[in-house]
């Protein structure tokens, strides 16, 4: 079962013995199965967060390259603290977790308990703070300094092909309109003047409950190396912003970075129309 390797986790994370009975989880939604799990230490009330993880067509990055990048970005301060992934692991009970998969746990990390900013100062201030987070410093010596990087490009390329190679008819007509899409997009972004490619860290999953306290952000699975305003077009996309809310977004966000607002929103509507078409290939590949 899931919970035997995990009290073994906690126990040696807290130096003391817990057994499953100990365990309460509270399911919570995402991508894969994950669940808040509580427990009691000395009187107090522990959290962690636990997943099962289940590779998928639509993923870019190993769970362990995504685990190795999480760590490096707790020690800087902008990520959960990753406690534990595991090889694949199966359960025979329907009670808890219990298909087969990886588990990860990290570190729980509350929401902001302070009255809330406005969804755009919110959003800006996190797109801001990774855009500008030092890349080239490694957690320890012996750490390679090089993070992975996502040219968006190519891996919506990936997707249109993982859905041509499927067997639903549906589908494959689905990825020659998207693959058409993609085409009209990339001759449109070649007749551009400039696209800032500079590659920024990037979340490019920057949903509003992401966004944690102390402007921590969780779920690290898509992040990586690439351009900015390709994060920021998901980040509009993905927490369906109304265009209003958009301009402030980007009003804010060039505010943050002294970027040029206009360069930004010219930019930021070429890469929306990636972000739709990642997305909609991502969901029929899930």
């Amino acid at each position: 079962m899931l919970t035997e390797p995990l009290t073994a986790i906690l126990c040696q994370r807290v130096g003391q013995p817990i057994v499953a009975a100990d365990l309460r989880f509270s399911a919570l939604s995402g991508t894969h199965p994950v669940w808040e799990c509580a427990f009691d230490v000395d009187g107090l009330t522990e959290r962690v967060i636990v997943k099962q993880l289940h590779e998928h067509d639509g993923q870019a990055f190993s769970f362990a390259s995504t685990f190795e990048l999480q760590q490096r970005l707790f020690v800087i301060g902008i990520a959960a603290e990753p406690i534990y992934l595991s090889p694949h692991i199966s359960s025979s009970t329907h009670a808890k977790p219990n298909e087969q998969g990886l588990l990860w746990v990290e570190a729980f990390v509350p929401a902001e308990t302070e009255q809330a900013q406005a969804l755009t100062q919110t959003l800006a201030r996190a797109l801001a703070q990774l855009h500008q987070t030092p890349t080239d410093t490694p957690t320890d010596k012996s750490t390679d300094t090089s993070i992975r990087q996502l040219d968006p490009i190519k891996q919506c390329k990936a997707l249109i092909r993982a859905l041509h190679a499927g067997h639903d008819a549906k589908d494959t007509s689905t990825a020659c309109s998207l693959s058409q899409a993609l085409d009209i997009l990339i001759n449109d972004m070649q007749d551009f003047q400039h696209i800032d490619d500079t590659p920024v860290l990037c979340h490019n999953d920057l949903h509003l409950d992401h966004i944690r306290a102390n402007d921590v952000c969780v779920d690290w699975e898509y992040a990586a190396l690439g351009p900015r305003y390709f994060d920021v077009a998901m980040c509009i996309v993905i927490n369906q912003l109304t265009p209003t809310a958009q301009t402030q977004l980007l009003k804010e966000y060039a505010q943050h970075t002294d970027c040029d607002v206009d360069t930004a929103t010219q930019q930021t509507a070429l890469y929306i129309r990636l972000a739709l078409i990642i997305n909609r290939a991502w969901a029929l590949l899930l």
